[in-house]
């Protein structure tokens, strides 16, 4: 017979059953480790996506419903601080160059502080790039929605002159302006007032100007192209013009279609803003007025007593106007039409019959005692009448800023509403002026 087969062990069921739970939970806790792994690479994944391709795209606000993109204003806010980092090394220049002025000297090195103080400050650099752009989007629809187009090609010849080529030859000077007959009358005045101009000491009563440096181009004329000794070609241009791009985009990640909008916008704002000059009268009602500017009323009044006895105006005011801009010149204001003046004193100036004294007025600045010499309608001169344009289109701006629909990015705003900047500063960029 052959012999019996040994039985296996005896297992008893609950091991058997204990066993299967056992092998199930550890497939369960490598699937879940692996999910966990897969989800935690598919965010990572996601979020760099997201950073790198997504975000860029996203609108951080829409003017009208045109989006600016995150990617447009991370590149405008590393062109304005390179922008800003280029007239500091300037500043450091001129700081070299004339070296042993010790007054000239301070003036830079205030400048330069300023300039740091706003390269430190990448939310405000931002914010104004942003407020920029927006402006930019408003002056475009309203340019558009007038029947103003800029073309490529124009762009085409915006950047070709900021880079002094000229394909079609140097622009010839423009003619002399004619004389104007009302201004040359104007001019011969017995007395002419002295210029109005910003005082240093800032007790002036003129409209008050921020000093923060901006990266905004000015409007009017492009400076005339400088000759140069040897022609500049088509073929040196484009090699000038590549390597300008290669330079933007390694130093600042701006590519080409960056730099040309912002060519575009400079484009747009010139030609609408030349639609404003019709509706700018060259003819503007002004006031000639000298003013005295004190900190106290009763010494303003006291003053005013003195004049009216017999003292010399001019003596008065260089004795004791606080405004030392002027207090020499009899604290000659020169002639200054509606807007020129903080308002207290433009109502004063303009409501007073000429030859008399209006005061003690507040404002501001001090307490004024105004003298008006002389209260007419005087014709424009051409910086005058172009800064009435740009007083003009300013408001427009403002105007069309306070009834935009914008609509802004809620991550752009957290936690306080100032944007972040999206980049680092670069450490120098060769952006030609426009």
């Amino acid at each position: 017979m052959p012999p019996e087969k040994a039985l296996p062990p005896h297992i008893p069921h609950r091991h058997v059953a204990r066993a299967e739970r056992e092998r199930r939970m550890t497939r369960w806790v490598l699937v879940g480790t692996i999910a966990v792994i897969v989800l935690a690479v598919g965010l990572l994944a996601y979020g760099w996506i997201d950073m790198q391709y997504l975000r860029p795209l996203r609108a951080a606000v829409r003017v009208d419903g045109d989006p600016i993109t995150y990617r447009e204003l991370g590149a405008r806010v590393r062109m304005a601080q390179a922008e800003l980092y280029n007239q500091r090394l300037q500043m450091e220049q001129m700081l070299n160059f004339l070296a042993g002025n010790p007054e000239t000297e301070a003036s830079i090195r205030q400048q330069i502080a300023q300039l740091d103080s706003v390269l430190a400050d990448t939310a405000g650099v931002s914010s104004r790039t942003l407020s920029q752009l927006i402006d930019a989007r408003l002056i475009r629809h309203e340019a558009q929605a007038r029947g103003l187009v800029v073309s490529g090609d124009d762009i085409d010849r915006a950047i070709q002159e900021a880079f002094g080529f000229y394909p079609d030859g140097t622009p010839t000077a423009a003619p002399s302006p004619t004389v104007d007959a009302t201004l040359a009358g104007q001019a011969t005045a017995t007395f002419t007032p002295a210029p109005s101009s910003t005082p240093t000491s800032g007790a002036s009563p003129t409209a008050s100007a921020t000093s923060t440096p901006s990266s905004t181009p000015t409007s009017g004329p492009p400076p005339s192209p400088t000759p140069t000794a040897t022609a500049y070609t088509r073929a040196l241009y484009d090699e000038d013009y590549r390597t300008y791009l290669d330079d933007m985009n390694k130093n600042l990640s701006v590519p080409e279609d960056i730099l040309r909008a912002r060519y575009e916008e400079d484009l747009y704002r010139k030609r609408l803003r030349e639609t404003f000059a019709s509706g700018v009268a060259r003819d503007e009602e002004q006031v000639w007025a000298q003013h005295i500017l004190v900190n106290q009323e009763g010494v303003a009044f006291a003053i005013l007593s003195r004049y009216r006895q017999g003292e010399a105006w001019d003596a008065l005011a260089a004795a004791y106007s606080n405004d030392t801009s002027n207090k020499d010149q009899g604290g000659d204001l020169g002639w200054f039409g509606r807007g020129a003046m903080v308002e207290e004193f433009e109502t004063a100036a303009f409501s007073t019959p000429v030859r008399e004294v209006a005061g003690p007025v507040h404002s501001p600045f001090g307490w004024h005692l105004i003298l008006v010499r002389g209260h007419e309608t005087r014709r424009l001169d051409e910086t005058q009448f172009q800064n009435a344009v740009d007083t003009a289109f300013g408001g427009w701006v403002s105007d069309a800023r306070q009834e935009a629909i914008l609509a802004y990015d809620r991550a752009l705003y957290t936690p306080t509403p100032v944007p972040t900047a999206t980049a680092p500063l670069a450490t120098e960029v060769g952006t030609p002026t426009p």
